[in-house]
């Protein structure tokens, strides 16, 4: 069936005007109109596309591909684990908030790293912490930290294994990194976003992960394989950000109310 004539063009035109993705879903359609897909013979681009079904030729196998702008955000782990953005201050904030103590936590903030670069070791600095990856964010948190370590963030993953390993191989390169304290909090700063899959992480930067007793982690399920042999229990945390599974937590501008999930 052919979609309605001019409705393709309206919802690209939508989603440029508007900041958003443009994802076409090819499962079913896919190589079944050419190499090319749907999308070649009704004559547009998507921001994203996913293929399944006949890409596996019988074979249970589906992909996903899209315009580099995009796909770069998957993989430089933009949006690993989806929630917020690696360096949203959601957590950071209740730690600090309730003065959380003997608790750690891992920020991806290459700025802060930065200037750290002229701290000395030991010598304390007030430091605007995350906070700018999300409109949906508070906003950087300034903080009076003091300046533990600095490392080149290049680490072995422990578990060869892992999700992360089938990612990136048995090596992980976080960027320079910087390790604060601000009271109890231990704070982790990474150059790079860091899919929190392997305790090496920490270690690497000479924190043991098994002394805290709280660690704030960034992730949905994969960061359990390493994280659950030395949990006593886990806790689900509602952050802001911009694939929160809290759907009435985001600010709709441009909705027809009242409407499924948000008004039952």
């Amino acid at each position: 069936m052919e979609p309605v004539p001019g409705m393709i063009e309206t919802i690209r035109e939508l989603c440029d005007r508007e900041g958003m993705l443009m994802i076409a879903d090819e499962t079913i359609t896919g190589f079944r109109f050419g190499s090319g897909g749907a999308q070649k013979h009704l004559g547009f681009t998507p921001d994203l596309t996913v293929l399944g079904k006949a890409i596996g030729g019988g074979v249970p196998f589906a992909a996903l591909a899209g315009k580099k702008t995009a796909m770069s955000k998957i993989i430089e782990g933009a949006v690993v684990g989806g929630g917020a953005p690696g360096d949203s201050t959601g957590l950071l904030r209740a730690l600090v908030g309730h003065a959380i103590p003997n608790a750690a936590i891992c920020i991806n903030d290459p700025d802060a790293v930065h200037r750290l670069a002229s701290v000395a070791i030991g010598d304390q600095i007030a430091l605007a912490l995350g906070g700018r990856g999300s409109r949906l964010d508070a906003g950087p948190l300034m903080l009076e930290v003091k300046l533990l370590r600095r490392d080149d963030g290049k680490f072995e993953l422990e578990d060869k294994q892992s999700h992360l390993a089938s990612m990136c191989g048995d090596r992980f390169d976080m960027g320079p990194c910087a390790v604060v304290r601000h009271g109890g909090l231990t704070i982790l700063l990474t150059s790079r976003k860091t899919p929190p899959f392997d305790l090496g992480q920490w270690r690497s930067q000479g924190i043991e992960p098994t002394a805290f007793s709280v660690i704030a982690v960034k992730a949905a399920v994969a960061h359990r394989r390493a994280y659950d042999p030395i949990a006593a229990r886990m806790l689900r945390v509602d952050t802001p950000g911009p694939c929160t599974s809290n759907l009435r937590s985001l600010p709709f501008r441009k909705i027809q109310r009242p409407v499924f999930p948000l008004d039952v």
